[in-house]
């Protein structure tokens, strides 16, 4: 089981991230990038399942600077406007 941690970016940014650690020492390190839905239950349990197989995973929470913490595990078409929204507001390069 993974836990929440802050990451900063280079520019001062704090973003949040769900870090799952393997049992022994890493074999390696992955990042596991978020769909249009967050760092939600889905995600999370792809970390734990990159930690269980070895790996330390971390899956930044990438809409952090359009709205903190935002995650949803509500996947019914209705719910993907405002979804949709929040992830056109966030911008590639930063």
């Amino acid at each position: 089981m993974g836990k929440q941690i802050r990451l900063k970016a280079s520019d001062g940014h704090e973003l949040g991230a769900y870090r799952a650690d393997p049992a022994g020492k890493a074999k390696g390190a992955v990042i596991v990038i978020q769909e249009i839905f967050g760092v939600n239950h889905h995600i999370r349990a792809v970390a734990d399942s990159f930690a269980a197989q070895g790996y330390l995973a971390i899956a930044p929470a990438v809409f952090d600077r359009v709205q903190r913490d935002f995650t949803t595990d509500d996947y019914s078409p209705e719910a993907r406007g405002p979804v949709r929204a929040i992830a056109g507001q966030t911008k590639p390069d930063l």
